[in-house]
């Protein structure tokens, strides 16, 4: 994701978002002396969650041999103080 995209997530009440890269925005500096421009709006500045390195092939076989692509994601994180990044144990629910 680029920083541009942030403005789009908050217009439209995005609560987080899940990509399968690491670090979830383009690699390398896209605003010249700052690095991890979207992880500066989105955490800092919005309060949207970021979850990296997902694994959506599963997922996405199920949703293409039963054709239903709506699902409840529950992904909590662990619960400790102070922390800014956890491991959580994500279920979609169908």
């Amino acid at each position: 994701m680029s920083w541009r995209c942030a403005e789009w997530l908050h217009s439209h009440e995005c609560a987080a978002i899940a990509c399968d890269n690491i670090a979830v925005e383009v690699s390398g500096a896209e605003v010249e002396g700052v690095i991890l421009a979207f992880h500066l709006l989105c955490i800092r500045d919005m309060g949207l969650m970021l979850g990296e390195m997902w694994d959506f092939e599963a997922l996405s076989a199920d949703c293409k041999a039963d054709g239903v692509y709506e699902f409840l994601l529950v992904a909590p994180p662990l619960r400790v103080t102070g922390a800014v990044g956890s491991p959580i144990n994500p279920i979609a629910l169908k």
